[in-house]
């Protein structure tokens, strides 16, 4: 599991709970650049520190270390499993309004990736 894999499930984990970076980074007692860094992957966790996450988030500590998928071990498949997960977390958060206007970007996409036919 690459630390991208754990930030994308942090930042999953926060936005679920309703916290903002600087909200959980004050929690956790550190700087909200640093909570971005293990977000984006580029910070090194230590387990202390992943244990802690886990106790504010309310998830359980193998939630952030076992793979996604169970038995992928492609990192790729884990990540658009990633980007879904957060779609699904944001789509929860939009009205009927909302919802149908992102219909109509995924279709238009679609139609873009098609050459527009």
């Amino acid at each position: 599991m690459s630390f991208k894999s754990i930030g994308l499930k942090i930042q999953l984990a926060r936005e679920e709970k309703g916290l903002s970076q600087e909200q959980l980074a004050k929690t956790m007692g550190c700087s909200q650049s640093a909570l971005s860094n293990y977000e984006k992957g580029k910070r090194r966790l230590y387990l202390s520190q992943l244990e802690a996450l886990a106790k504010i988030l309310d998830k359980p500590l193998d939630y952030f270390v076992e793979s996604i998928s169970a038995g992928n071990t492609n990192e790729d498949d884990s990540e658009k499993e990633s980007s879904r997960r957060k779609i699904e977390t944001m789509l929860d958060k939009l009205d009927e309004k909302q919802l149908l206007q992102v219909i109509d970007h995924i279709n238009y996409l679609q139609w873009k990736k098609n050459g527009g036919k």
